[in-house]
């Protein structure tokens, strides 16, 4: 549970840190987001309170009737229901613009907070709140990319060296180099080192290669059931592979392409030859 709390502060993003193109109120949505207890984990009495305080607040806001205790618990349950991913602070915000009229809604009380009310109410909200966490979401990963110190060029040529060596050892060693982010087939089919591009395609090579690749994704498929069987696991993870299924077949052919490269590659001449240029792409 710590760990997870931890997890979340760090992906949250602090208010006094600036944002380009982002308000503080955006921020305090995402942050709240990450954070806040989701309404499908109000379980206490005192988050019953909260709830209920906060649809007596909506019902002063908008000018109508405060609902009964009854009817209190029975929107509150149906907020939780309908809207489980939602936190207080999401309650209030909408609350807010609905009573600044901010919110893009045309819907109607007529006089009474109701389920229907709410739900096209919230939904509006949903649609807001879904923008701005994407916004920001993509705001912080636009300033995380230009904090990032490019490495420099002779520190990548070296980094690369290691592991073309790395690959070509496990190759003579007759095993399968797996090619973690498909950093060596880029290489290959960059510097059109085998005939895989659109203008030099070899139609052999292709064909030989994704036949293995449907062959080890067969035999990936049954190591799955087995183990799921003696485990007694759930199926879900097979269900998930046969939903994978072409990608992951084009991966194993795309690994075919890369060991028949290492077999033909001489390290030593690519090791003196390789320059900057080869490994941008």
């Amino acid at each position: 549970m710590l760990m997870n709390k931890l997890s979340k502060q760090q992906n949250s993003v602090s208010i006094t840190k600036t944002l380009p193109n982002t308000t503080s109120k955006e921020i305090s949505i995402y942050n709240s987001h990450i954070t806040d207890k989701k309404l499908k984990e109000f379980s206490t009495k005192e988050d019953l309170m909260l709830m209920n305080s906060l649809i007596v607040r909506w019902a002063n806001y908008v000018g109508v009737e405060t609902p009964e205790a009854s009817q209190l618990n029975m929107l509150a349950n149906f907020i939780k229901e309908h809207f489980p991913t939602f936190n207080a602070y999401d309650l209030k915000e909408c609350i807010s613009m609905l009573a600044s009229q901010s919110l893009e809604t045309d819907a109607e009380h007529y006089g009474k907070i109701s389920p229907i009310y709410v739900s096209k109410v919230l939904k509006a909200y949903q649609e807001h709140k879904n923008n701005v966490v994407f916004k920001v979401r993509e705001n912080i990963e636009k300033l995380k990319e230009a904090e990032v110190v490019p490495m420099p060029n002779e520190e990548r040529i070296a980094n690369f060296k290691k592991l073309l060596t790395i690959a070509k050892n496990e190759n003579t060693q007759g095993l399968t180099y797996i090619d973690s982010g498909d950093s060596l087939y880029n290489f290959i089919k960059h510097n059109r080192l085998m005939p895989i591009t659109k203008d030099n395609l070899d139609p052999v090579l292709i064909a030989e290669a994704m036949e293995y690749g449907n062959k080890l994704y067969i035999e990936q498929r049954k190591k799955k059931v087995t183990e799921t069987v003696i485990k007694n696991q759930d199926f879900k993870k097979i269900s998930d592979m046969e939903y994978d299924k072409k990608d992951m077949i084009r991966k194993y052919a795309r690994e075919f392409v890369v060991g028949k490269y290492l077999l033909i590659m001489n390290l030593e001449e690519l090791l003196e030859k390789i320059n900057i240029e080869m490994l941008k792409y």
